[in-house]
């Protein structure tokens, strides 16, 4: 009689550990698999009925590999014309005050771990642009990861915050805007800890 008892308890018991490790396997399988094609492949999908974004430029393991500042300003200036190109827009060149105030921004948010298009000493966009040697009004767009994970300055990371940008209306219109014609771009990246802010400033005419 006991052993009748004991049989079906095992029976429950193992069936039971099968399942947890079933359910288990597949939700790691569920996460790892959509970050698995992310790694190789960022899908920037088409746009919207009114505007269009190209395809992802970073693929495959180039696309995680460490890059200087002066690549990633290179690619962010490249993903920028590329989608005004796409919208019938003309390109803006690279204006190197407004890429150091952005530079300037983005550390800034990073050792002071605030995140805001006005500083903690009350300086919004125009202000930083000013100090740093402008004459202008200064448009703005920023943005921040705060992974769990280690990360480095790559390409993925530029073109994912360029997405990000490009499928946030107020952040687009900012990018698709026919009133700028100059660009600057700035990150910073706390490899350690996962955090990381990047900004992107515009600014009206030619150099």
């Amino acid at each position: 009689m006991y052993r009748r008892r004991l049989l079906p308890c095992i029976r429950s018991r193992s069936s039971g550990t099968v399942w947890r490790a079933v359910l288990v396997f597949s939700l790691i399988t569920a996460s790892v698999i959509p970050s698995a094609k992310d790694y190789w492949y960022l899908d920037n999908g088409s746009g919207a009925s009114d505007w269009r974004i190209g395809a992802s430029e970073a693929t495959g393991i180039p696309a995680h590999q460490q890059r200087t500042l002066t690549d990633s300003r290179w690619l962010a200036l490249y993903l920028v014309n590329r989608d005004r190109k796409l919208n019938g827009l003309t390109p803006l060149v690279e204006d190197p005050l407004l890429a150091k105030a952005a530079q300037l921004h983005a550390m800034d948010m990073l050792r002071r771990n605030f995140y805001g298009h006005v500083n903690p000493d009350g300086l919004n966009p125009t202000d930083r642009f000013r100090l740093v040697g402008g004459n202008d009004g200064a448009g703005e767009n920023i943005t921040m990861q705060n992974q769990s994970y280690a990360i480095t300055l790559n390409f993925r990371l530029v073109e994912r915050f360029h997405k990000g940008w490009m499928y946030s209306k107020g952040h687009r219109e900012n990018l698709l805007s026919t009133r700028y014609g100059r660009f600057g771009y700035g990150i910073a990246v706390d490899g350690i800890s996962g955090r990381a802010y990047a900004v992107q400033k515009f600014a009206m005419g030619g150099i």
